[in-house]
């Protein structure tokens, strides 16, 4: 043993280790702090947001939490120090360990800088105090760090909350990557043999997504999301590829505004039906009710255009009249990635409709479209269908291939239907008031 070691423990029974002579030191500058900041709790509030980063092991915060608690608020002002001393005996009892697992989590908390061992000459844990409640002599646990390392505790848990969003995210990205890239191989195997780069891809997006488990940073996580996006990006232009050769204009021009044309006939009604998947008990076309301006308008009229067949459907709209989807749809202000995603993700499950049809459906007619019918299908009750829901939107993509689907009339009349609920959940608010 050096000359350095043996010296340092021949100070006493105590064996002291370098890094617990450096806490000792440091909280022997400590000279309390000015009265108005003397708030023990706060300073134990910062250390419980820290603890879980710190490494410390089981029971830390209960055992810290208790010692606060036998401390005074005078305790931790200038010109004194927060010093508790409970007997050994009294906390093993507590903590429910036996005596040498005590020791081993006091010298544990020591060494990580969480208080310091103030020892007596007998190495008994005891304390005196004035008939103020001063503390005039205390050996046992000094709790000076929590207040010295008070805003560096506070930093470590705004770091780590920080971190923890930070892989939040990512592994959302990841995640998103990585359906994409399964829902794509899936459309493009119906559709024909895949192409032949495809399972070095999809090899390599295996060994990325298993890679997810083994990142401790969010560095490391960010360097596998970028592979898993730039491998998404490969597959997405091979199923545009596919896409283009079925349909060469699904979605329409690149330019125009991120908003789906519901190109409306000369009045409105429901004719989504595929021909052989008409509804039990189907409502025929209505006429549009009376009490709306725009809609008294007759068609004789040349000047005549209801807002309805110029207007176009957007996100937060078909949120609004598709429930069903909405419970899918996590963002406040979602946009058509938010929808798509919910739809092809979430409702698409709930209603039973198969990745392979969906797949199809989106080659057909575009992610976005596609996400406008499954959601008029959501608002069908199950007693509207004899093939089930996934029966029902085969047939909707079938009638949009001949070109014979008319979406506009199906979401004019979820508008309606809206309005007119709105309007029974006023009545009853005004009633009085116009009596």
């Amino acid at each position: 043993m050096s000359e350095e070691m043996q010296s340092i423990t021949a100070q006493g029974a105590r064996r002291m280790t370098l890094t617990m002579l450096a806490i000792r030191d440091r909280a022997d500058q400590f000279q309390g702090v000015p009265a108005d900041a003397a708030r023990p709790l706060r300073f134990l509030a910062a250390f419980q947001e820290a603890e879980p980063y710190l490494g410390l092991p089981p029971q830390a915060f209960k055992l810290v939490a208790w010692l606060v608690k036998m401390t005074q608020p005078q305790d931790w002002r200038q010109g004194s120090r927060p010093i508790a001393w409970p007997c050994a005996s009294r906390q093993a009892e507590f903590l429910a360990m036996s005596p040498s697992r005590v020791k081993t989590l006091n010298r544990a908390l020591y060494e990580a800088g969480i208080f310091v061992l103030r020892d007596s000459p007998t190495g008994k844990r005891y304390g005196r105090r004035d008939p103020d409640g001063r503390i005039i002599e205390a050996y046992g646990f000094d709790l000076s760090p929590l207040a010295f390392r008070y805003e560096e505790f506070i930093h470590l848990a705004a770091e780590a909350r920080a971190e923890r969003e930070r892989m939040r995210a990512l592994k959302k990205r990841a995640t998103c990557a990585r359906r994409a890239i399964a829902q794509i191989g899936e459309t493009l195997a119906g559709l024909g043999p895949l192409p032949q780069e495809w399972p070095q891809l999809a090899a390599e997006t295996a060994n990325l997504v298993f890679a997810i488990r083994r990142a401790g940073s969010s560095d490391d996580l960010a360097l596998i999301v970028k592979g898993l996006e730039s491998r998404k990006a490969q597959a997405e232009a091979w199923g545009k590829a596919a896409s283009e050769t079925m349909n060469p204009s699904p979605v329409g021009p690149e330019n125009e505004p991120h908003t789906i044309s519901t190109n409306l006939a000369s009045y409105p009604s429901d004719t989504v039906l595929a021909s052989e998947e008409s509804s039990r008990g189907e409502e025929r076309p209505q006429s549009p009710p009376a009490g709306h301006e725009a809609i008294r308008e007759t068609e004789e009229n040349p000047s005549f255009k209801s807002f309805e067949r110029v207007e176009s459907i957007k996100p937060a709209e078909l949120v609004q009249l598709a429930p069903r989807l909405a419970d899918h749809v996590a963002a406040e202000f979602p946009g058509w990635a938010d929808v798509v995603n919910a739809a092809g993700d979430g409702l698409r499950h709930e209603l039973g409709v198969s990745q392979a049809l969906w797949g199809e459906a989106c080659l057909a007619v575009g992610r976005q479209i596609a996400a406008v019918a499954l959601a008029v299908v959501s608002t069908k009750p199950n007693s509207h269908f004899t093939r089930g829901a996934g029966g029902y939107f085969a047939a909707m993509i079938k009638r949009a291939k001949s070109g014979e689907l008319r979406l506009d009339r199906s979401l004019w009349k979820l508008r309606r239907e809206r309005l007119d609920r709105i309007e029974r959940e006023l009545k009853p608010v005004f009633r009085d008031a116009w009596q």
